[in-house]
């Protein structure tokens, strides 16, 4: 838009107030995806807040050429998917905040989806754009994206709207003839056909209102979540004005006087103290390829194109990480918080030896990307700096060669098309290996139902290494098995059931939460039933706020915490309901682990003749220590799904005794006849166990 250009201008000459108005007409778009996926307001309002303040610092890289709103979303959109791959599975009760039960069906049905589909799905409706912008928005293929769009949108449905595959009669049109037509995914003689039926089937018109109404509901409930006012002023407050600066250049013989330098007290220092080997390492490093690692002068390193430049600084290396220090300027000026490269694409790092030969390697997202720097932070020059890296790990260590060159081939930076080639040769001493290995091989029980066994703490010089293992015992396994046989025999997707997953944090003896490292490979798949390899950095941050707090004064020892631990069960069940009034009629039913004490129904007459049916169930508590949360459904006389809005939906992990299960009201809107019950279902159930910071902690050192 060309207002927004006209903005851009006005921010670079120094007016940093009008980011107000372009911060207002993203924010809530951007909110109403990061929420679902936070599964936290005040995690998903950071997250929001930080891709702003990252945009603003590349307002000056922004080219009219380009559609603003598409360099916003690539700008904003690149750090929330870095951030949101790692998240779990979220809980609607953790972020909602309205009570509309139709609206939490639909949360439900949408936090069900796979982690990537969930975004991709989340992006899709919010900012309604094209799977071709989309595409571009996250570097995907844009057939990739609307595949995944149509299976998480199948999904949704098949969880929202039952329906009837049975025809009305042989004439009647397939529900899947009918959802091509609803979205116009369909030729047009097929249309003009299935337009013709329609003007005399009510069978099929009322299919095609149900998925209107989910459609309808769908839009309203991934729109409703808004941002505060005062978002806009705070973000604005954390931002620095532009003013234009000049670079200061190191001159050639600014550079060959280092080297000059250097070379004479090496020499000097040969004479006096003969075995200087890791400074004569340097300077063999040097002669035999022209620089001296990690000392190398300003430029030795470095690829421009198209004005952008990436720059290595330094690399350090110990058995585990190796550590790039890189910087990135637009026409000389430094990029802040620079992480927009393609640096996850096939060979854009290798490692390479003398022969040709590749190692398979894998490299972390940049460590400044993880995550929030408060403002104030304490944090000196040196450490921002070296915020300006990644880690590479090679998947085989122990095969590593004594030297080596790291090749970087980046073809995109700053949403800009180029070539960046770089190529770093290492002399790496593995006489200098330093590592520390605890042996640990111990084992945490769960509720008589779930393991997590830690096997080894690596500490290295750079960051360290936990290996754990989190698993289902067999008899947890067995009754799933079981029990998934007795519903849906022949299900094939037993394996959804038979994994467990934890987040264990890292923390260091003064309480700090270490920055753990995530891998291209961890951020997009994780094989579950693995063991579980996770590394972490030498900084710390503060769980609750997400932010970094800089690094940690000592690598070690640690301490590892587990926060919570979860897993499905299929826990379908059904219960048929009487909707005569009643209070507190006993029940009396056993359902795993609970007694369904007594039933209480209410009718409720709310005018213009809309009736509807408060439901009220308490339970108590027999056995179990993790809290579950029910799927529930209701369902009417003829098998229609009934609107339900409902609040109450989860079985606390403290609660000893009665308490109440289920609070709902029914609203049988559509259905002509008066209901004498209805079946409460329950399709799926979701345990989680949730500890205290402290509760579950385990030491990754040998104690005295």
């Amino acid at each position: 838009m060309i207002e927004e250009t006209v903005k851009v201008k006005s921010i670079l000459d120094g007016n940093k107030d009008a980011y107000d108005s372009i911060i207002e007409r993203y924010k809530n778009r951007l909110y109403a995806v990061t929420l679902r996926m936070a599964g936290s307001e005040d995690k998903a309002e950071r997250l929001v807040e930080k891709s702003f303040i990252i945009a603003y610092e590349r307002l000056a890289l922004y080219e009219e050429k380009e559609f603003f709103s598409d360099w916003l979303y690539r700008q904003t959109l690149t750090y929330i998917k870095t951030e949101v791959a790692s998240f779990g599975i979220t809980a609607p009760e953790d972020y909602i905040q309205f009570y509309n039960p139709r609206f939490l069906e639909i949360e439900e049905a949408i936090t069900t989806l796979e982690n990537k589909k969930r975004f991709e799905f989340l992006l899709h409706h919010a900012l309604a754009e094209t799977p071709e912008k989309l595409a571009l928005f996250l570097d995907e293929q844009v057939d990739d994206i609307k595949g995944r769009y149509q299976q998480s949108l199948n999904h949704v449905r098949d969880r929202l709207i039952e329906l009837d595959t049975e025809k009305g009669s042989k004439e009647c049109l397939s529900v899947y003839q009918l959802i091509q037509y609803f979205d116009e995914d369909i030729k047009e003689a097929e249309k003009e056909k299935v337009e013709d039926h329609l003007e005399f089937c009510p069978s099929c018109r009322e299919i095609l209102t149900s998925l209107k109404a989910e459609k309808r509901g769908l839009e309203d409930v991934i729109h409703s979540p808004k941002l505060e006012e005062d978002f806009n002023r705070r973000v604005l407050n954390k931002l620095t004005p532009y003013v234009k600066k000049v670079p200061k250049h190191r001159t050639w013989k600014y550079q060959l006087g280092v080297i000059g330098i250097m070379a004479a007290v090496f020499m000097i220092g040969a004479v006096v103290v003969p075995n200087l080997k890791p400074l004569a390492n340097k300077v063999a490093t040097y002669i035999e390829y022209g620089t001296i690692l990690n000392v190398w002068t300003e430029g030795t390193y470095k690829a421009t194109d198209k004005d952008v430049s990436f720059e290595v600084k330094s690399v350090d290396i110990d058995p585990l990480h190796m550590v790039v220090y890189y910087e990135a300027k637009r026409k000389d000026q430094i990029i802040p918080n620079f992480m927009d490269f393609d640096i996850y694409e096939p060979n854009a790092v290798e490692l390479i030896d003398e022969k040709g030969k590749k190692y398979p390697i894998e490299v972390s997202q940049p460590l400044g990307s993880m995550f929030y720097t408060p403002q104030g932070s304490e944090m000196n020059e040196k450490e921002e700096a070296e915020r300006h890296s990644f880690v590479i790990r090679a998947v085989e260590e122990e095969k590593l060669p004594d030297k080596f060159t790291l090749k970087f081939n980046f073809r995109r930076m700053q949403g800009i098309t180029g070539n960046w080639e770089v190529e770093v040769p290492i002399r790496y001493d593995k006489v200098e290996d330093n590592l520390k290995v605890v042996e640990l091989n111990e084992v945490k029980e769960i509720d008589g139902k779930i393991e997590v066994e830690f096997l080894t703490m690596i500490y290295g010089k750079h960051g360290s290494r936990l290996t754990y293992h989190v698993r289902l015992k067999e008899e947890e396994k067995k009754r799933l098995e079981n029990l998934l046989k007795e519903t849906r025999d022949g299900d094939p997707v037993l394996e959804r059931y038979q994994n467990a997953y934890a987040d264990i944090q890292l923390l260091n003896q003064e309480g700090q939460y270490m920055v753990p490292l995530y891998y291209h490979s961890q951020m997009m798949e994780w094989t579950p039933g693995e063991l579980i390899t996770q590394d972490y950095s030498l900084y710390h941050y503060d769980y609750e706020k997400y932010e970094n707090l800089g690094k940690a004064s000592a690598n070690g020892p640690y301490f590892a915490d587990v926060r919570n631990i979860h897993y499905n069960e299929p826990s379908f069940v059904s219960l048929s309901l009487p909707l005569e009034e009643a209070e507190d009629k006993p029940l009396n039913i056993e359902l795993e682990g609970l007694t369904l004490k007594d039933l209480t129904v209410r009718h409720k007459e709310n005018g213009d003749d809309d009736k509807s049916y408060q439901i009220l169930i308490n339970a108590v508590k027999n056995k179990g220590k993790s809290e579950k949360q029910f799927n529930w459904n209701v369902v009417g006389e003829n098998g229609e799904y009934l609107e339900l809005h409902y609040m109450g939906n989860h079985i606390p992990a403290d609660k000893e005794g009665e308490f109440e299960l289920l609070n709902a009201e029914i609203f049988p809107r559509g259905i002509q006849n008066e209901m004498e019950k209805v079946t409460l279902k329950a399709e799926g159930a979701f345990n989680i166990y949730n500890f205290d910071e402290g509760e579950l902690r385990i030491p990754l050192f040998e104690e005295d």
